[in-house]
């Protein structure tokens, strides 16, 4: 079983994490990308928004309007509650559709979601609920750990055991580094890049690109992401 984000001390603990690294590799070369695809005008969708860090970051750059949901009530309390939350609101779902129209986002992101998804057709149907509510011509961009980072250390994480290859949809440790040295540890499952492809296409998806970034200009020590891409980043089209 794959870690239960429905618990508080979860939620606490996973604020505490030092998210500089997935900030420096991860979200800022989203939202960089999607600012120059559909300008800052634009209404996203966040779907697993947790606490609505992701979420703020896009309203601090303004974009206009954002709507996380997430399967945690105590994730939108908490993102709901924020100071600086701006003009974005949150829900929670309780199933796999969401409540709303057909074509009413420009943008969804999915950042660090699917990799706590077990089943490949959940993945397929989170795709497809997606491509429903985006309008013709919308984005949608997932961010996730990289399957093939398993074992390299990196400065704030271990996504998996050193030496191990994990199989399309296998259950994998990921041990985050938190303040005062202690280790947070979670559990995620392995999704291959094949995966990620397959479900987009299956989903009416197309024109999907596949980036990954590694960094060689960071004043702080980031571990191994000089040399790996820790993360990896999809776009997708609905055409």
């Amino acid at each position: 079983m794959n870690t239960n984000w429905m618990k508080k001390e979860v939620s606490h603990l996973f604020d505490q994490y030092d998210d500089y690294l997935e900030e420096r590799l991860g979200y800022t070369p989203l939202i960089e990308n999607m600012k120059e695809s559909l300008g800052q005008d634009i209404s996203v969708l966040d779907y697993g928004c947790g606490g609505g860090k992701v979420s703020r970051r896009l309203v601090a750059k303004g974009i206009r309007k954002v709507t996380g949901v997430d399967i945690s009530q105590t994730m939108v309390d908490k993102a709901s509650s924020h100071i600086d939350r701006g003009n974005s609101s949150y829900h929670q779902i309780r199933s796999g559709v969401l409540d709303f129209s057909d074509g009413t986002f420009d943008a969804a992101i999915s950042c660090y979601v699917l990799i706590n998804v077990t089943e490949k057709s959940m993945l397929l149907n989170i795709a497809k609920e997606i491509y429903r509510t985006l309008k013709n011509n919308g984005i949608f961009y997932i961010l996730d750990t990289n399957p093939d980072s398993s074992g390299i250390k990196f400065s704030s994480f271990i996504n998996g055991e050193q030496g191990k290859q994990y199989s399309d949809g296998e259950s994998k440790p990921v041990y985050l580094n938190m303040p005062g040295g202690s280790v947070f540890k979670i559990l995620d499952t392995c999704w291959h890049k094949e995966t990620y492809y397959a479900i987009l296409n299956e989903a009416g998806f197309k024109n999907i690109e596949l980036f990954e970034h590694c960094d060689n200009e960071s004043d702080k020590d980031i571990g191994d992401a000089q040399n790996h891409p820790p993360f990896v980043m999809f776009k997708a089209i609905k055409c």
